[in-house]
């Protein structure tokens, strides 16, 4: 199959592991947040706005109308006031005895210019006085214009059906009645009113041939309507044939039902500024709103982004490995489901672990960041090896992974795993370092469905874990007795947590003697687990267990404060305690150590702690510093197992050692065999010269004691002088000093 049609080919490559850009999950909640919640809280606002300028519209609206009605009303009450006046000052005139006499006796021109003429001229009430027959004629007339002559129809237009109105009112209610009305005439539009001159002291009816009519008028021009508005409090009027826009208007009607023109004027609308004001407070207000609303939609809406990113860095945290930017392990499982069938059947899936030794000391040694270098420079070299073809991904804090999917999976992943082995016996380049890591590769393959996915990498964990155990810098393949061992592991792992949780874990503590001196100038304390539920269990079963799935760590602490506090009150000795390769990896050690002094009130001066070369072959410089920062506080640090390995005389001089414990291996039937004796002899010189004490540890026979006398030993360990003891048995043979009489 070509590369370019693998879908695996774009999975892991370094440009998507750089980028770290890959979609997260696919919802939108700025949109959301815009369609469900900014838009509706918009539209909100802008309806609250509307409607609030919409009702102070129609307020504003109903009060113009209001006072339009109320201006045209009052406009109307005064025409008719005006028209009426006009009637009363007639019918009041008109019945009159003396005007009367002065116009049906005896016609006396001078009498009526003296009451009617001199007040028509100066227009105070009416500016027209006319006397006429009952056709119409003029026998006085008499305005503020002049005088009149021929018949009042040539003066104005509304006479004849005044006429018709008045005999209609005599008729019904006698000469004491008047009639009135608008009408045009030559100087404008009057108001015009006329009533039958008449005496008050209860004359005859006059016949209707016979009646003198007084006629009155008041024209309606521009001063008028001054005094008009001023007295009725309305708009200024004017006369006009038509309206402007924006104008009011009421037609103006005479007598005979025509219309003469119209009355127009500005009406006041006081509700245009109650609605300025009205509408300036609002706009503040809703300018308030909208800002404190803007502002909430603003917050509301950082706070969704801020969620948003916040799943989003969740979901990519979930599935990315932050530091390389490769699939995690929950990644990994997650795009190898994707590429299994969804319903039914079983694919092939090939996957190999590489794990590397050391990560930690480089962290406690060089920090963080030159870690996170490392392992980018790791996951370049396993992208060279591999050419993208294959899933990537970082299963843990020292282990990534390589996975296929189909038949040829299992072939294409072991021939990875060479290449990535090959590869790793180069020291990696940070910086100015260069970094070895130990390289260990476990490899499994499974016919999976999507819900054992899982099971493969579970195999692939197995094999690793016997890769490490087994000295690293190898291939270990799965098989089922590594399925058997790890179940076996782990019920053992979890016995040895139930073990520390119940309490059943004891010490028993083996002299160290000083042959010179017949005392016992110290204790090894050892670990014992004799009261387990399911019975005794030996040191060699428990401690490797306990090492390999880091609760040896837990044990260790165990062992220590215990010791101290069961050998504090022994003041005459001192405490040997064993640390394993994976406490001196702890960059915590040395503070859990103090704490655990401080604890007991034991002396630093009385602690050695002993530690064995595998420790000092995997990490020599984190060892040289791990070993100076516990000498500086006064404790002693014992080079276990000497003799065992095969660069041990070199660590003497590389490391600052107070003590170097000889292994039974080296002393075995050294009176016996001349060559271990030159051998112990020579190291006793070596470590005398280097300032060491030496202490020979499994010294079983009296002649192996004596040789190692006449060497140059003094300090001895071994069943010879006693076997390891509870505490209560070591203090009755502090007591007696026992095993010194017997080895003596």
């Amino acid at each position: 199959m070509p590369k370019s049609a693998n879908p695996l080919l774009a999975i892991g490559k370094r440009a998507d592991r750089k980028g770290r850009e890959q979609p997260g999950p696919h919802n939108h909640p700025l949109k959301t947040f815009t369609y469900w919640v900014a838009l509706p809280t918009v539209l909100v606002y802008v309806a609250v706005c509307a409607l609030v300028l919409f009702t102070l519209a129609l307020m504003t609206s109903e009060l113009n109308r209001i006072d339009a009605d109320r201006g045209e009303k009052a406009i109307t009450a005064a025409l008719d006031s005006l028209v009426r006046q006009l009637g009363e000052i007639t019918i009041d005139e008109a019945t009159w005895t003396e005007a009367y006499l002065n116009t049906y006796v005896a016609f006396n021109p001078a009498w009526l210019d003296g009451s009617w003429g001199t007040t028509a001229r100066q227009g105070q009430g009416y500016d027209l006085a006319v006397v006429t027959n009952a056709d119409g004629e003029i026998l006085f007339g008499e305005s503020n214009r002049g005088a009149l002559t021929g018949n009042i129809s040539d003066h104005f237009a509304a006479p004849k059906a005044l006429f018709g109105a008045l005999g209609k009112a005599v008729e019904a209610a006698g000469d004491d009645t008047h009639v009135s009305g608008l009408s045009t005439g030559k100087f404008g539009i009057a108001a015009l009113a006329a009533a039958v001159i008449h005496g008050n002291t209860g004359q005859a009816p006059i016949a209707a041939s016979e009646r003198r009519v007084l006629w009155m008028a008041k024209h309606i021009d521009e001063q008028m309507l001054q005094e008009f508005s001023q007295r009725f409090q309305i708009p200024l009027l004017r006369l006009a044939t038509g309206a402007s826009p924006g104008e009011a208007n009421r037609p103006l009607i005479d007598a005979s039902g025509a219309e003469m023109g119209m009355l127009v004027w500005l009406p006041l609308r006081p509700g245009d500024p109650a609605f300025l004001n009205a509408a300036s407070i609002a706009s503040v207000v809703l300018l308030c709103i909208g800002a404190l609303t803007f502002a909430v939609l603003m917050a509301f809406r950082r706070s969704v982004e801020r969620r948003a990113e916040s799943e989003e860095r969740d979901w990519h945290s979930a599935r990315y490995d932050g530091v390389t930017g490769l699939h995690n392990r929950f990644g990994l499982e997650e795009s190898l489901s994707r590429l299994v069938p969804r319903k039914g059947g079983e694919t092939a899936v090939a996957v190999a672990l590489i794990g590397f030794d050391g990560l930690r000391d480089v962290t406690s040694s060089y920090g963080q960041e030159t870690t996170d270098k490392l392992l980018d420079a790791l996951a370049d070299r396993i992208d060279e090896a591999t050419e993208g073809q294959a899933i990537f991904a970082r299963t843990g804090p020292d282990e990534f992974a390589l996975c296929r999917v189909g038949e040829e999976a299992e072939r294409l992943i072991r021939a990875f795993a060479g290449k990535v082995l090959a590869l790793m016996n180069e020291p990696v380049v940070v910086d100015d370092l260069r970094l070895k890591l130990g390289t260990s590769i476990g490899i499994a393959e499974a016919a999976c469905a999507r819900t054992t996915i899982a099971e493969p990498l579970r195999m692939a964990d197995a094999a690793l874990q016997r890769a490490r155990e087994t000295g690293g810098n190898h291939v270990i393949v799965y098989d089922v007795s590594l399925k058997e061992e790890r179940q076996h592991r782990l019920a053992m792992q979890a016995d040895i947590r139930r073990g520390l949780d119940a309490d059943e874990f004891d010490l028993e503590y083996q002299p160290i003697v000083d042959f010179g001196t017949s005392t016992i100038i110290g204790v090894e304390a050892l670990l014992r687990w004799n009261r387990r539920a399911g019975g005794r269990m030996s040191p060699g079963e428990f401690i490797p267990a306990a090492e390999a799935s880091g609760l040896i760590e837990d044990l260790g602490l165990f062992a220590l404060r215990r010791a101290c506090r069961d050998i504090v009150r022994l003041t005459s000795l001192k405490l040997s305690v064993n640390v394993s390769t994976v406490q001196f990896r702890s960059p915590t050690l040395s503070r859990r150590i103090d704490a655990i002094l401080a604890a007991t009130s034991f002396p630093p001066e009385r602690l050695q702690l002993e530690i064995t070369e595998s420790f000092l072959l995997a990490q020599p410089e984190r060892a040289k510093v791990a070993i100076e920062e516990l000498r500086s506080r006064g404790i002693a640090i014992a080079l276990d197992d000497f003799g065992t390995g095969f660069s041990s005389i070199g660590y003497l001089q590389q490391f600052s050692f107070d003590r170097v414990k000889l292994d039974r291996s080296l002393i075995e039937d050294v009176d016996v065999d001349p060559v271990k004796a030159a051998l112990v002899e020579s190291t006793m010189v070596f470590a005398f010269a280097m300032g060491l004490s030496v202490t020979v540890e499994g010294v079983e026979r009296r002649e192996e004691a004596a040789t190692l006398t006449r060497l140059g030993c003094r300090e001895f360990q071994g069943y010879l002088f006693s076997k390891p003891l509870p505490l209560e048995s070591l203090e009755r043979l502090l007591r007696t000093q026992a095993p010194l009489r017997k080895a003596g």
